[in-house]
């Protein structure tokens, strides 16, 4: 997903967040025991899935659930801190609020009330909320968290797809259509996205039994395709040849994607056209994302002597992004990357996959800094191709995969954007002949 991925319309979007869940690390090493934890008032449980299907027939449908991308997931915070980028900034919020996505708070300087609520401290090789903070994802088992950006809808991400799907007789939201939202500011491997692991594990297990022993359809997009191959990592054949029946990749970051060197460099905003925002304000979060560094282009898919940024004094290729982030002002980095080791590989998931991307779209190859403008000033952006966020190569790794079943490739910017993708028609009928097994010319093009 486009990093800050939003063309914002200045609009009250602010809400109480009373129905949603708490979403936040283990105190300590053991996550397997969290079962959702307690503070999940909006989580449709198991035992709710039980009670649906006591007064209804079983439908024999494989269940859903949806995995989405970076910013693909509303967030809440609870704060009491002590201090604030601004006299105007609420040091204390009271009652769960709105972060991600709240229209209101995008507007210039109140952003920067926003930024510190976002910004994760990183200390002792660890992500954590800054201090005061506390951080939930909402409606986990639920779709309400991911359908649309904004509690009131105005920028819809999964909704059309949810809608479509929820239409054919026998799937219900929160019953056989499920979503799994994240915490997107951390990687898989660190404590909160092992545990979001962890709960993703439950969760298809409990749909699995909830719904006859039905395998589980998963359907990702962009980065939630990174924490999917995480996760495939993490169970055994055994399992997954048990809980899985299909795997659907959509716009796969699989590789990385060039773009995260922007926003990792001089900040992301190219899609923040309508408020005008301090490219260093958005900057100062983002490098604090873990997530954003795993988004960094991959060594298995860019050559040592390939150039990606062009700055005055020193090029830098995919073999020098430690000395990239530390030329640029940000030392952390560094120590950020070393956080990445063991989540970086490219393994095959090992079950069946139906891959969906865009193509043809001029995508960030390159970036060129001129003299005076690296690292706080935005630069010059050398195009290749892919679907606008993600380079062609990284959404092509889904090709290697042994079990992949269909390649679906749509061409364009209005058929195969990084996030248009999931308005297309065709591409939602796609996933709905793929989950319900009547997709024409699937088998033509089996992979073994």
């Amino acid at each position: 997903m486009l990093l800050i991925l939003l063309s914002l319309i200045i609009s009250s979007a602010s809400d109480s967040a009373q129905n949603s869940t708490r979403y936040r690390a283990p105190n300590n090493g053991s996550v397997r025991k969290s079962k959702y934890l307690s503070a999940n008032r909006n989580y449709t449980s198991e035992n709710k899935v039980k009670d649906w299907w006591s007064s209804n027939e079983v439908p024999a449908v494989n269940p859903v659930i949806l995995v989405p991308g970076i910013f693909g997931s509303q967030l809440d915070g609870l704060w009491n801190k002590t201090t604030a980028p601004h006299y105007f900034c609420f040091k204390t919020s009271g009652d769960w609020t709105t972060l991600w996505l709240s229209f209101e708070s995008m507007v210039p300087k109140v952003i920067d009330c926003w930024v510190d609520n976002m910004l994760l401290n990183f200390t002792d090789n660890t992500f954590r909320d800054r201090d005061g903070m506390q951080t939930r994802v909402n409606d986990f088992g639920g779709t309400g968290g991911i359908e649309c950006l904004d509690k009131n809808c105005y920028y819809p991400y999964f909704k059309a797809m949810v809608d479509r799907i929820a239409a054919i007789p026998g799937y219900v939201r929160g019953v056989n259509l499920r979503a799994a939202p994240y915490d997107y500011r951390y990687g898989a491997n660190s404590p909160v996205g092992r545990l979001y692991l962890e709960n993703l594990r439950t969760l298809i297990e409990e749909t699995y039994t909830a719904n006859g022993n039905q395998k589980v359809n998963l359907v990702a997009h962009s980065m939630g395709n990174l924490y999917l191959i995480e996760f495939f990592k993490g169970v055994s054949k055994s399992w997954k040849s048990k809980y899985i029946s299909k795997y659907i990749a959509i716009s796969g970051v699989f590789g990385g994607s060039v773009k995260s060197l922007r926003a990792l460099v001089s900040g992301e905003v190219e899609s923040i056209p309508r408020v005008f925002v301090n490219a260093n304000s958005v900057r100062s979060f983002q490098r604090t994302f873990q997530s954003i560094y795993w988004l960094l282009p991959k060594k298995q898919l860019w050559s040592n002597d390939e150039i990606l940024v062009y700055a005055p004094d020193k090029n830098y290729t995919v073999n020098e992004f430690a000395d990239l982030l530390e030329d640029s002002g940000y030392p952390d980095g560094r120590a950020i990357l070393k956080t990445l080791d063991g989540s970086q590989g490219l393994e095959d998931p090992g079950v069946d996959v139906y891959c969906v991307h865009g193509a043809d779209i001029p995508t960030a190859a390159q970036f060129r800094w001129k003299p005076g403008y690296f690292p706080d000033y935005q630069p010059v952006q050398i195009n290749g191709v892919g679907d606008g966020t993600v380079n062609q190569r990284s959404l092509e790794v889904c090709t290697t995969f042994s079990r992949m079943r269909d390649h679906q490739v749509y061409p364009g910017i209005k058929h195969g954007e990084h996030m248009q993708i999931l308005l297309n028609p065709d591409v939602i009928q796609y996933v709905i002949d793929v989950i319900t097994e009547t997709a024409r010319g699937v088998e033509d093009n089996m992979v073994f």
